[in-house]
């Protein structure tokens, strides 16, 4: 598939219009802070990612998706996310963009209802969008490498942790893992699914564990592909912090007791 017509290029576009649709005034930083004004502080999502057995998982949230089409229409964000919970999700991912079938008031009613960290993942491409998460309830967002120029990326890098949230940038590349990075991430997640094409290549995460440095300040994401407690345990080999896991859960007929079913098999003698 060309650049021109890639996947992410059709997504990217449709959420500029929808941006431009609802325009708002300069964020100042008065109006940020007004925004803001009186919000608990964000759950820690980075510890989280590090307390338990490796790799941790963050639990997945979505109706839909442009790769796989309707997954589970009309699911209940708070029944299935506090089910993530007390199944052992180390944090759970919400999908708040119209392509998923997702929307930052199912963002706001997993808040409610969940105790662990969330993350907010959309295709940000602004400030405002990071304003809204956190409003929301965020306590990370989601950033992507592909779809961000290197200035923005490190902009919005900046700007999502002055308002104290952790940012999980996802790269699909050696150069994009570079990229992230250099623009300033300390949790990198690497994408199995090509964007640009929506191919997975389960393997990928493996193959680029070893440039962002294991320990210390940085943590490393296995995204998407993941779908079996032989899936886990090849990341844990690989030294992986956490896996990203969607479509296995929200396709199984119950999905805490799929994520009890993986967490149980991971920890397993």
């Amino acid at each position: 598939m060309s650049e021109q017509t890639s996947h992410l290029d059709r997504i990217l576009a449709a959420k500029r219009a929808q941006l431009a649709q609802h325009r708002r005034d300069r964020l100042t930083d008065r109006r940020i802070e007004d925004a803001l004004a009186g919000l608990a502080p964000p759950r820690d999502f980075v510890t989280a990612l590090h307390t338990g057995p490796a790799p941790r998982v963050i639990a997945e949230f979505k109706r839909a998706s442009p790769s796989k089409g309707v997954i589970r229409e009309g699911a209940s964000v708070g029944e299935i996310v506090a089910g993530y919970a007390a199944a052992g999700a180390a944090a759970v991912s919400v999908l708040t963009d119209s392509h998923f079938q997702g929307s930052l008031e199912d963002l706001g009613r997993a808040r409610e209802v969940c105790p662990v960290p969330i993350l907010c993942k959309d295709f940000i491409l602004e400030r405002s969008q990071i304003v809204d998460a956190r409003r929301a309830g965020a306590d990370a967002v989601l950033l992507i490498v592909a779809a961000l120029p290197p200035p923005t990326l490190q902009q919005l890098i900046d700007f999502a942790q002055s308002i104290e949230l952790q940012v999980l940038c996802e790269a699909h590349d050696a150069f994009e893992v570079d990229r992230a990075m250099s623009a300033g991430a300390t949790i990198v997640g690497v994408n199995a699914r090509d964007l640009r094409s929506f191919e997975v290549d389960p393997d990928l995460p493996l193959q680029l564990r070893d440039l962002v440095p294991r320990g210390g300040r940085f943590t490393y994401v296995a995204e998407s592909g993941v779908q079996t407690v032989e899936d886990l345990r090849r990341l844990r080999h690989a030294e992986v912090d956490a896996a990203l896991v969607g479509t296995a859960l929200m396709q199984a007929h119950d999905p805490a007791a799929a994520l009890r079913e993986l967490i149980d098999g991971l920890v397993a003698p």
